[in-house]
């Protein structure tokens, strides 16, 4: 059982995202699936996911420089205050107009894709592949964006047709 929890812990993000995914197939009507898996996924992928991280830097900056490959710093502190900006913005998504949702999303974005570049940097450069920078954080960083920028456009599409 301790395996399994810490294993959760570890792999939050990704848990948080299939969580998402999962309520978001579960409780989405047909011709508004894509909005309830964008809502879905924004609160607990993006927003609970964030705060976590948020948490995690500020009060566990040494064990999570650890599992990320890096040294402990200061800067975790900033890293952390960041992740619970987006993931205010993303929780604050699941229930706020289109413009706002788009406006976490750019932000959600350029976040965890700039996050991304630095984890591809640090494999290339120092050949840190720590489960941290090249495990399923880095791949969370580059497909929740995506993923939310899709169902955004489809339950904005899918909002102009007349539901049947």
């Amino acid at each position: 059982m301790d395996k399994i929890i810490a294993g959760i812990f570890k792999n939050f993000n990704i848990v948080m995202l299939a969580a998402g995914i999962v309520i978001g197939l579960w409780t989405g009507r047909p011709g508004r699936r894509a909005e309830q898996l964008f809502r879905w996924i924004v609160l607990l992928g993006a927003g609970v996911g964030g705060f976590y991280a948020g948490v995690m830097h500020i009060f566990f900056g040494p064990m999570v420089a650890a599992h990320i490959g890096w040294q402990p710093s200061p800067f975790q502190y900033e890293v952390g205050v960041a992740n619970l900006a987006v993931g205010l913005l993303c929780v604050l998504a699941f229930r706020a107009g289109e413009a706002f949702r788009q406006a976490a999303v750019i932000g959600l974005a350029c976040w965890l894709w700039g996050n991304a570049i630095g984890h591809i940097r640090q494999m290339v450069v120092a050949g840190n592949f720590a489960p941290g920078n090249a495990g399923v954080w880095f791949w969370t960083d580059v497909l929740a964006p995506l993923a939310l920028i899709i169902l955004l456009r489809l339950s904005k599409s899918g909002s102009r047709r007349p539901v049947k």
